[in-house]
């Protein structure tokens, strides 16, 4: 803690962005993790259930549409929660002299996003991306 206070940190945002709605971003951040893992979870089952097809000759089910809207909703709703946070909660609730520090995790947060729906594109769509499906 005194690192980032060197760093020029104020005080009064080591102890949380929002004055009463800390923990919407603590349960938000929190359902978005267990939602990454779940995702990348699916992914890796439904690979192996493809593996486990080619290797006995049957068929793999046909998880397309599953896959297209799990995908679909990582593409729209962190966006729309950056957005949503950033416009209506901080602006509302955020302490004026953390919003440096709130747009810096907020990029950060953003750059996982990112990092995230390209693994699973290439994790869900890979084999059709590479044409190999």
């Amino acid at each position: 803690m005194m690192a980032l206070q060197t760093q020029g940190v104020p005080e009064t945002c080591m102890a949380g962005t929002f004055h009463s709605h800390g923990w919407l971003a603590l349960l938000v951040t929190m359902v978005g993790l267990a939602g990454a893992f779940y995702s990348l979870a699916k992914g890796f089952s439904w690979l192996r259930e493809q593996a486990d097809a080619r290797r006995t000759g049957g068929l793999a089910p046909n998880r397309h549409a599953a896959k297209a809207w799990l995908l679909g909703v990582w593409v729209l709703v962190p966006p729309a929660w950056l957005f949503v946070e950033d416009i209506f909660l901080f602006r509302s609730f955020g302490k004026a002299e953390c919003f440096d520090q709130f747009r810096y995790a907020q990029e950060l947060v953003s750059r996982g996003w990112i990092v995230l729906v390209a693994v699973l594109t290439v994790l869900y769509f890979g084999r059709e991306i590479a044409g190999r499906e």
